[in-house]
């Protein structure tokens, strides 16, 4: 019977409505005498059953139960109002339960993860647990062979419809593997920006925890990557003002060519990413001579003196 606690009913109030089910109407006595209970029981019970609209209100002496389609359909539908009101309490207690702890112990406002292996856990532990956004910025230097590879959680948190910030270097895009996991990325709604240079590698989640390096693998010391993990408190909200402002220097990244752009246009998008020669005719499928007579078009029709100040303004221009 324990299923019917769920709904705030005890076991002896269930067999009471069961009996009532299959024999509706009967006086409280024979009601007694059918469920082998004492009279005082039984009537406890059709009290608390009316209260909760599975017996018809005023009906003790001979109760008529409700049909459980909707009288039980109603409890489970008040009990499942009040479980997600609780549920909407929880950010706002770990809230507190964070202050709090930081307040007793201040030490805990940081958590190092020592190792790659660790690293990538904790990272994949926030991802998985992010619900509104998660923010981030990328930069090589690179010590595992598939870290372009798109990880299990990164996806998950996309199919879920949580907000994908990110911010890439624009040396990001050199990488061999890069370009097709940045436009995956793309097509599953991640919102991606470049710079010319990245200062950090960081992660933020719902704006209240944050990761990032504190020394990476070297050749002196071998697998002793570190990276510390910030809780809620002022400094995640000055890596988030951080990123904030990155943000609204990079350039949107665009790495899928658009049905309805000319090949000027996504030319244009490839230069203002920062992509070097090489990678933007491995993207363009030409040869380096094509590409370097196109974009010497594109550079007088702009009156740039560069490839990256021609996508700049190129995008100031309007051209996307």
């Amino acid at each position: 019977m324990a299923d019917w606690e769920a709904v705030g009913l005890s076991a002896e109030d269930a067999q009471v409505y069961r009996q009532l089910l299959r024999d509706p109407g009967v006086p409280v006595q024979q009601l007694s005498e059918s469920v082998e209970m004492p009279l005082a029981t039984v009537e406890e019970a059709v009290a608390r059953l009316a209260e909760a609209g599975l017996v018809r209100s005023g009906s003790e002496a001979a109760p008529a139960p409700v049909d459980p389609r909707s009288g039980l359909g109603m409890l489970v539908r008040e009990r499942r109002a009040a479980l997600d009101g609780v549920a909407a309490m929880t950010d706002q207690l770990a809230r507190e339960f964070s202050a709090g702890q930081l307040q007793a112990e201040p030490s805990r406002l940081i958590e190092i993860a020592v190792g790659r292996d660790a690293i990538e856990a904790r990272i994949d532990d926030m991802l998985r647990g992010a619900t509104v956004q998660a923010v981030g910025t990328d930069t090589p230097p690179y010590v595992a062979d598939g870290s372009h590879q798109v990880s299990s959680a990164e996806l998950a948190l996309l199919e879920r419809g949580v907000r994908f910030r990110a911010i890439y270097a624009a040396e990001v895009l050199d990488h061999p593997g890069w370009v097709a996991r940045l436009t995956s990325m793309a097509e599953r709604g991640e919102q991606a920006r470049v710079l010319p240079q990245v200062p950090v590698k960081l992660l933020i989640v719902d704006g209240t925890t944050a990761i990032l390096p504190l020394a990476g693998d070297g050749p002196s010391r071998p697998g002793q990557a570190r990276a510390v993990v910030v809780t809620d408190s002022a400094l995640t909200s000055a890596l988030q003002v951080l990123f904030d402002q990155l943000w609204g220097q990079a350039t949107p990244l665009r790495l899928t060519e658009s049905a309805n752009a000319d090949p000027v246009t996504n030319l244009i998008n490839l230069l203002a990413s920062g992509m070097k020669d090489e990678a933007i005719a491995r993207q363009l499928r030409i040869s380096g001579r094509t590409l370097r007579r196109r974009i010497a078009q594109v550079q007088d029709q702009l009156g740039a003196t560069s490839r990256f100040q021609a996508g700049l303004q190129a995008g100031r221009q309007g051209w996307d």
